[in-house]
């Protein structure tokens, strides 16, 4: 199975639990006269995802060398600091094309190190976060999440190469490429598009 085809498969999720979660009277405008109850943005949406661009986002990814929570933060080619950066500047590059449609922001949490533990020492696990309010129902959410973090053989090596492909730069880019098919259009509910690190230390971000 093609790497990207994880992510097609994970947009295709998340644009039907929107139209379940819209607000009835803007999906029943949608509808077709000839399939009654299907919203037509549907098949609008799935046809412009686009398995190129997945596999940039990946390949993209992949060339940070390794994204482990305890890599370099400071470096702007290699390390989980220079991964996130870029997702960050992705979501606001996506955000600008839409007119601001996007809040796009950091979430720091701080894991005490514990020598027992897979993060020995005191890290900073950053979230990265773009939020597309809805119309009607700005509060309740739809969430797409792909974790930014890799690893090696040990969860705790920050030098070794991780590229993590599949583990999750497959995810992260199907998150990048659901921003970039749904920020054109309006819905009732809002969607949180989400970049988590820390997972392969114990979901860390995703708490």
């Amino acid at each position: 199975m093609h790497t990207w085809f994880r992510g097609c498969e994970a947009i295709g999720l998340l644009v039907a639990s929107l139209l379940i979660f819209t607000n009835p009277s803007e999906c029943a405008a949608q509808m077709s006269e000839t399939a009654p109850g299907v919203d037509m943005r549907l098949y609008d949406i799935v046809e412009s995802s686009s398995p190129a661009r997945l596999e940039s986002d990946i390949r993209k990814l992949v060339s940070f060398g390794t994204r482990n929570t305890m890599s370099d933060t400071v470096s702007q080619s290699r390390g989980i600091g220079a991964a996130r950066r870029w997702i960050h500047s992705e979501f606001e590059r996506i955000s600008d094309e839409s007119e601001g449609k996007l809040e796009v922001s950091y979430q720091y949490g701080l894991v005490k190190g514990q020598p027992n533990s897979r993060i020995k020492e005191d890290t900073w696990v950053v979230n990265v976060l773009a939020v597309q309010r809805g119309t009607t129902h700005p509060n309740r959410y739809v969430i797409m999440s792909g974790d930014i973090d890799s690893r090696a053989s040990d969860a705790s090596d920050g030098e070794t190469d991780a590229p993590g492909a599949n583990d999750n730069a497959s995810g992260m880019a199907g998150v990048l490429e659901a921003a970039r098919l749904l920020t054109p259009y309006t819905f009732g509910s809002s969607i949180i598009y989400a970049g988590l690190s820390g997972e392969e230390q114990g979901l860390h971000g995703g708490r």
